[in-house]
């Protein structure tokens, strides 16, 4: 015990010593080794890039994306790398709404391009945050690596060819080839995804999980104990895998609803992620701009603009230059739904703010594809009544703030390579189909409430269609929705929602509410900074320059211009010309009228108001409405000065529905709803009024003047002078049939209303009083004018 005793001392002495030892030792190890923090600051990060594929894969398309990708890869390989990690290159397969199936040639093409040599160099991911069908299944087989979203689909990749046909044994081959190849799934799933006949199972033997087609089991049995078979997919149909169902079998590596889950799987910043647009490539840009007061007309004018660059020139990326603070809210739904739709394939938009954008311009903004604002503009919201500038700028969020006790515990399972994400926070993009006109008939069929009507189609249609949370969208207009910071607890993602969005959302529960961004009543105001950090703005710059080169340009984008055909339709459209179109067609009628037989005035008339109607049908404040009403309000006052000459009802009601159709011509609406409609319905009037006046000035002068003139003094309806007034009375008193009246005679011929009778044994031409009189009636003469005689049927 004592030899033990002192042993123990000996040990516990040389202990001490050796902890004063390095006690002492301590600051000068610490002052001569670099800080963790420093070394991380130092080291490489790993290089990342992101390259956007649209689907389908046809035409060219599959030229175009190895280009994109080449210009990635050559751009990873020169930047600093760590050690012993090859640059990731992630490749986003993005399948448009309606846009049909890849073709093979394409897509085995862009496969072959991925497992080649050259690309051993980069480290392949595909992303898929949505179903991918069809051939273009090939693509993502064809990289070292697979992220899905949890809903989202691989597989059925002959769902383009014919189900009656077997498939082509080259076409079994190459997917066969390209698993082999890469090993991201194993022959036997790429074989049951395009070929109907491939029964695919599951087995588990000795070895471990593998899979097989069933006339490969048989070979399997004799060289493993068989555990279990499982029948993935049976003889006759497609294997397809949700993303869970391809994480548990291992085809997927990822399970992410987002860039930003995925970004933080890959454990690199969420930055690295964004797509680079100078990697796209092969731009067509065009910049349009869009100053001042968003009224019908701009939207309009924007409108042709678009369709004629599209359709001359084929441009596929819009610049929107956007600095308006006021505007029309009709106007901007209109325009906005326009460019959302164009962003489901046809072309890229972007909004570029260098100052400012408010109210409904802020709403044309937010449905872009993209936002980029310039350091020191403002993304505004639409004002409370009565408020004079209350603009409540977004403040930073409590950094601690409180998990409401309402709300459950997050919800979702972990990952083992990465955590697996809740439903995404947004339904993937429906096919949103050209429904501009089905949401103005809604605001107009909601004269009491437009903003809930505004709600209803942004709610619906345009969010849907731009990708957007319908909450922002709606702040850019109406003050009263309220808009807070919310951060899905199982994802990490951050989003900007109104409470009433999150309660209708399916994974409501899952999303933690943050600080109030937005105040209901309070105008939405946001900074370019602002915007940017939430998500709303995709990039902020400091100068133009800065935009043409985030998107590669080498010049700066051309402005659309008017062609002389739309710069025709504006200047007639204009109230000062219309009006003139309206004074000289109406005067050419009452020429017309006056000087029956020369045909010169009802031309001028009609090219006249063609040209008015025709500009207003460009313009699009006019439709066939307008011109039907037109031509019934004519039709009318002919009647009641040609045909049935009276009360003045056709002649009163005629005027009204012309005048109807000439105001109706210069606007989009029929009862004003806002100040800007109001003005426009001011504008409509004073022009109608104004051609008014100026016919009424025009016929006196025609009527004083017109018949001395020696090019129509022969051709006009004039009045008679005095002898020729005495002339005439002279003639017409030289047949007097005023004996007649009061007596009766027989009608000899049927009287419609003229024709002829026999009265006091005597011919006579007469005229019934107002009905028709059969032969042979008895009549009776009520009055006689020189030759006139007018009659009426006596009853037996």
């Amino acid at each position: 015990m004592t030899g033990s005793h002192h042993h123990h001392d000996g040990r516990l002495a040389w202990l001490a010593a050796a902890l004063l030892g390095t006690l002492a030792a301590a600051p000068e190890a610490y002052a001569q080794e670099p800080a963790p923090p420093a070394q991380a600051e130092t080291a490489p990060r790993r290089a990342v890039a992101l390259v956007r594929i649209a689907l389908p894969l046809t035409g060219t398309a599959d030229a175009i994306a190895k280009a994109r990708l080449q210009r990635a890869v050559d751009r990873l390989l020169a930047e600093p790398a760590e050690k012993d990690r090859r640059p990731l290159l992630v490749i986003e397969l993005q399948p448009e709404p309606d846009g049909g199936e890849s073709e093979f040639e394409r897509a085995l093409s862009l496969a072959r391009f991925l497992v080649d040599d050259e690309m051993a160099r980069v480290k392949t991911l595909a992303y898929l945050p949505d179903t991918v069908e069809g051939h273009a299944v090939l693509v993502a087989l064809a990289c070292e690596e697979i992220a899905m979203a949890p809903e989202a689909q691989l597989g059925r990749a002959a769902a383009g060819e014919d189900a009656s046909r077997p498939i082509g044994a080259g076409i079994r081959g190459s997917y066969q080839q390209i698993a082999e190849t890469r090993r991201t799934a194993p022959p036997a799933i790429a074989t049951a995804m395009v070929d109907r006949s491939a029964e695919l199972i599951r087995v588990e033997s000795d070895r471990g999980v593998e899979y097989a087609l069933r006339d490969e089991v048989e070979t399997l049995r004799n060289d493993r104990a068989i555990i279990s078979e499982e029948v993935i997919a049976p003889a006759g149909t497609l294997a397809v895998f949700t993303g869970r169902e391809a994480r548990e079998e291992g085809l997927a590596k990822y399970l992410v609803s987002d860039r930003d889950a995925l970004a933080r799987a890959l454990a690199v910043p969420g930055a690295a992620l964004l797509e680079d647009e100078a990697l796209a490539g092969d731009w067509r840009p065009v910049m349009v701009d869009l100053g001042g007061p968003l009224t019908t007309r701009a939207a309009k004018r924007i409108e042709n603009l678009l369709g004629d660059q599209l359709e001359r020139h084929e441009v596929n990326w819009i610049g929107l230059r956007i600095d308006s603070s006021t505007g029309d809210l009709n106007a901007a739904l209109r325009l906005a739904q326009t460019l959302a739709e164009l962003g489901d394939g046809e072309a890229r938009t972007v909004a570029y703010v260098p100052k400012r954008a408010e109210g409904p311009a802020a709403l044309v903004a937010l449905a872009c594809d993209q936002l980029v604002m310039q350091t020191g503009a403002v993304l505004r919201g639409a004002k409370p009544e009565g408020a004079q500038d209350e603009a409540a700028e977004i403040e930073d969020p409590e950094p601690d703030d409180p998990v409401p006790d309402d709300q459950d515990e997050p919800i979702g399972e972990e990952n083992a390579e990465a955590p697996e994400a809740a439903d995404e926070e947004q339904a993937p993009l429906d096919v949103v189909g050209r429904r501009v006109g089905e949401a103005l008939e809604r605001l107009a069929n909601d004269g009491d409430d437009p903003l809930a009507a505004a709600r209803a189609t942004i709610r619906d249609n345009l969010a849907p269609a731009c990708g957007r949370s319908w909450s922002v969208l709606m702040a850019a207009i109406d003050p009263a929705i309220e808009l807070s910071t919310y951060t899905n607890r199982s994802t990490g993602a951050e989003r900007l929602y109104s409470p009433e969005e999150i309660e209708a959302l399916p994974d409501g529960p899952d999303w933690r509410r943050g600080a109030a961004l937005k105040p209901a009543d309070k105008a939405l105001s946001l900074t370019a900074e602002r915007a940017s950090e939430f998500g709303v703005a995709w990039r902020q710059v400091e100068q133009f320059d800065d935009l043409q080169a985030l998107y590669g340009f080498d010049d700066p984008p051309p402005t659309a211009e008017p062609n002389w055909a739309l710069e025709l339709v504006e200047a007639l459209a204009s109230p000062g010309l219309a009006a003139l179109l309206l004074v000289i067609g109406v005067v050419g009628m009452y020429l017309e009228l006056n000087t029956p037989g020369l045909g010169l005035g009802g031309f001028i008339a009609t090219v006249a108001l063609g040209l008015f109607f025709w500009s207003k049908f460009l313009d699009g404040t006019a439709d066939w409405l307008e011109v039907l009403l037109f031509v019934m309000g004519l039709v009318f006052v002919l009647i009641e000065l040609i045909v049935l000459p009276g009360f003045g009802v056709f002649g009163l009601g005629g005027a009204l529905l012309i005048v109807a159709s000439l105001v109706l011509a210069s606007q989009t609406f029929i009862l004003p709803q806002t100040e800007s409609q109001l003005a426009e319905l001011r504008n409509s009037l004073a022009t109608v009024a104004g051609a008014g006046v100026i016919v009424m000035l025009g016929f006196l002068l025609l009527r004083q003047y017109l018949p001395q003139s020696p090019l129509f003094r022969h051709a006009m309806l004039g009045p008679l002078d005095e002898a020729d007034r005495i002339e005439l009375d002279r003639r017409e008193q030289l047949a007097d049939y005023g004996h007649l009246v009061g007596k009766r005679g027989v009608a000899t011929t049927d009287l419609l209303p003229a024709g002829r009778a026999e009265i006091d044994g005597e011919p006579v031409d007469v005229l019934s009083q107002g009905e028709p009189i059969e032969r042979g009636d008895a009549i009776e003469v009520l009055e006689a004018h020189a030759n006139r005689v007018v009659v009426r049927r006596v009853n037996a």
